[in-house]
């Protein structure tokens, strides 16, 4: 199952986005949950870093622990609306594929 940890301030902003494991959904290449947590997740970043330097925001894809990490260091109103569309988005592909993809949000 693919796990996703979402992290918020205390102004209840998205800071963090961790993304880990494999969904097993099908054979790693075939899987289309873990394909749509991808396209998200690089979506997003590649957005967000078209708003901010590199310095307001960082994102790393680790393979060998089949783990993504998007955190906002800096944000803006735009970066927000970004944030809150990823978090949409996983949680509508997790509507149709709760057993392969979890969400939780720590505040």
């Amino acid at each position: 199952m693919t796990l996703v940890n979402v992290i918020l301030d205390e102004a209840h902003r998205i800071k963090r986005v961790l993304v880990s494991g494999h969904s097993n959904y099908d054979v790693i290449g075939k899987d289309i949950v873990c394909a749509s947590v991808s396209v998200a997740m690089y979506m997003s970043a590649n957005l967000i870093g078209r708003v901010l330097d590199s310095k307001g925001f960082s994102f790393h894809e680790y393979k060998k622990t089949t783990t993504m990490e998007l955190i906002i260091k800096e944000d803006n109103e735009f970066v927000n609306i970004i944030m809150e569309n990823l978090i949409y988005t996983l949680k509508s592909i997790s509507s149709d594929y709760a057993n392969y993809l979890q969400i939780k949000i720590n505040e």
